[in-house]
């Protein structure tokens, strides 16, 4: 089998890194022929891997009709890219959450945790203070913290020593403040993001934190209006009410992981297929939760030693198992039918309508109305005669 894997974005690129040149060199590794970057011969291979916003999907069927194509961690935010998530062979997404949402677009979808390529090294946890709880990961992720995690780390901050460390791309997204924690209360460093920081910053960490749950604007009010008034659903206010990214994913879970580091995470779907809770990590979701997690980790250890070492040998399956899973979709039969439309079910197309709604409205400038008056009364002069 033959396989190109095609990209034009730059290495440093966390998609195209773990997407293309991770899986690249997988593959050589296993001995098979796959070839980084070739955009002109298509006609030499079986299989092209594309990233979902990077793609040469028609030049490669026309130099190759039967080669297989594979869209790598597909979109939605644009019509281009819902086409082809739908023109695919099969979709390669990264998590149960993601494949849930792009199976209204294509039946062949294999899941590849998008874990990065990188060595493990041994971590012995002691008793010692200060404890540093660390994130690394994209500043919307930081932004979940707010209203939960938050609090917690917050009230934690009064009985214990703690720091708390944030790795993220600074340079290109700014710095955090929505959804930080109090610097008041504890030692906060704002950590710039690059590869090599995993091994020279994070490695550092105690505890690491997966915080995936959207902040939900005047949760109780939204729990009340979404009910439905039928006796037999039984909505409460207690209900829990979740919001995930549709690209949700275990994959930050991963450099903790290979680190020694233990994780605590709230309630991603994804993250409960490799942490069973208090064993490998513990889930939560409420402030209540995370304070008593991160509580348990602090003060044990023991428990923090345990938990790192289970979740690195339950990650390890998983990576170990992603190029034959792959391999796998790229000689079997394919499902090939076009999903249903289930009638009083959103449309992708209709969702991506509703975008503009989901942004900030900027402010208008000052004086805007004042002038906005002025402008109507100058045209109603105009209109009367009036010069």
């Amino acid at each position: 089998m033959r396989i190109v894997l095609n990209t034009r974005t730059e290495i440093e690129n966390v998609g195209s890194r773990v997407w293309i040149h991770n899986l690249q060199q997988r593959l050589s590794e296993h001995g098979i022929a796959a070839t980084l970057n070739d955009w002109e011969h298509y006609d030499r291979y079986d299989v092209a891997v594309f990233l979902g916003y990077d793609y040469d999907v028609e030049n490669a069927r026309k130099q190759n009709p039967n080669i297989r194509i594979a869209i790598a961690d597909p979109k939605q935010s644009r019509p281009e890219w819902i086409e082809i998530a739908r023109q695919a062979d099969f979709l390669m997404v990264s998590s149960v959450e993601q494949r849930d949402f792009f199976l209204r677009l294509n039946n062949d979808i294999m899941i590849y945790y998008c874990l990065p390529t990188m060595p493990a090294i041994e971590k012995i946890h002691v008793d010692k203070r200060p404890i540093i709880i660390g994130y690394h990961g994209n500043l919307a992720h930081i932004a979940c913290m707010h209203g939960g995690l938050q609090l917690a780390l917050n009230e934690l901050a009064k009985s214990y020593d703690l720091e708390f460390w944030a790795i993220y791309n600074i340079a290109n997204l700014g710095k955090a403040e929505f959804g930080m924690p109090d610097e008041n209360l504890m030692k906060i460093r704002h950590i710039q993001w690059t590869w090599q920081n995993y091994y020279d910053e994070l490695a550092h960490v105690d505890i690491g934190i997966v915080p995936n749950e959207i902040p939900i604007k005047d949760k109780q009010h939204i729990l009340k209006l979404g009910a439905y008034a039928q006796q037999q659903i039984r909505s409460k206010p207690f209900d829990h009410l979740l919001r995930l990214k549709v690209s949700c994913n275990p994959a930050r879970m991963y450099p903790f992981a290979q680190l020694g580091i233990p994780v605590v995470a709230d309630f991603a779907p994804s993250a409960s297929q490799f942490i069973y809770d208090g064993e490998s990590g513990f889930i939560v979701s409420s402030p209540n939760g995370w304070y008593q997690a991160l509580e348990m980790m602090i003060n044990s250890a023991k428990l923090r030693n345990k938990m790192a070492h289970n979740l690195h040998r339950c990650m390890k399956v998983a990576y170990d198992k992603q190029i034959e899973l792959f391999l796998e979709f790229c000689r079997k039969d394919l499902i090939k039918t076009q999903p249903i439309q289930f009638e009083g079910y959103p449309t992708v197309e209709e969702q991506l309508a509703q975008v503009p709604h989901y942004l900030p409205q900027k402010p208008k400038p000052w004086g805007y109305k004042t002038k906005k008056r002025l402008w109507k009364l100058l045209k109603n002069f105009s209109y009367s005669g009036v010069q």
